[in-house]
């Protein structure tokens, strides 16, 4: 794929029957407005470009352009504004998009491939949710996951529920969503969540790896008889995000306080 995106880097590896899309962003790496926006054209792309099956493909992976972070999730700032000025219409405009992309990235575009995380550095709140929504995760051992959103009374409303429950078994959902803990690649992959860890080798060596060690044919179909007997409907990731959505008009001082603090930080970190 030779089209440029303000917001990702994707390349196309026929080798590999692979697409692999990273994302790029500047300041603090997260998933701004402007991001989602053009990820639903990137969907569009990939999927006129893939459907005829002119182009063999296997596998959608995504990555990211930053050596030690994944994603950081939603766009703190952005929600701090427009919970202060109780902007309702452009967070639902926000949280729409956010689980129109989630729901992409779990029916793997639409297409007949298997959707792959390839985390090579930290994932919190949505970037963590953006993980769990592929079909298989491959990560770092130093990578570390957090859903933080508790800390400023907060839920993660852009999957987190829907996924966990699916993936692994109750008790340690309900864990990662409530304690607001920092877990490491290699307790996940423990609990059931990550499929893969690595450490000395670079990710994409990891990634290729992974794919010429396992059939296609069998983890595809088998991700397909998950899905069949653990549905999602896209009205279930809707409900939830208009929830989260409620809850964020619902904000005390003290929370918004909590969320300024944590937005501090993480402008300190991308400076």
């Amino acid at each position: 794929m030779k089209k440029n995106y303000k917001n990702f880097e994707v390349a196309y590896y026929p080798e590999h029957e692979m697409v692999l899309w990273r994302i790029k962003t500047t300041g603090i790496p997260n998933f701004s407005l402007e991001g989602l926006k053009e990820f639903k054209l990137f969907y569009e792309d990939l999927y006129m470009m893939f459907s005829d099956k002119k182009y063999p493909l296997k596998y959608i992976v995504s990555a990211s352009s930053h050596d030690d972070v994944y994603n950081m999730g939603g766009d703190l700032p952005y929600f701090y504004k427009n919970i202060q000025t109780k902007n309702k219409k452009r967070l639902l405009e926000y949280a729409n998009l956010c689980f129109e992309a989630i729901y992409n990235i779990h029916n793997s575009f639409s297409l007949p491939v298997l959707s792959i995380a390839l985390v090579e550095g930290n994932a919190y709140g949505g970037g963590f949710e953006c993980a769990m929504a592929h079909d298989i995760i491959l990560a770092k051992d130093s990578a570390k996951f957090c859903l933080p959103e508790n800390k400023f009374n907060l839920f993660p409303g852009m999957g987190a529920y829907s996924f966990l429950c699916r993936k692994i078994n109750l008790t340690s959902a309900i864990e990662i969503l409530y304690s607001g803990n920092v877990y490491d690649a290699k307790n996940l992959e423990q609990k059931g969540l990550i499929n893969t860890t690595f450490n000395k080798k670079s990710g994409f060596k990891a990634l290729t790896d992974y794919i010429e060690k396992n059939s296609f044919n069998f983890m595809y179909n088998h991700y397909k008889c998950l899905k069949r007997v653990f549905p999602l409907q896209k009205k279930e990731l809707f409900d939830i995000t208009n929830m989260w959505v409620d809850a964020c008009m619902d904000m005390e001082k003290d929370s918004l306080r909590r969320m300024e603090l944590i937005i501090n930080a993480q402008l300190r970190k991308a400076l």
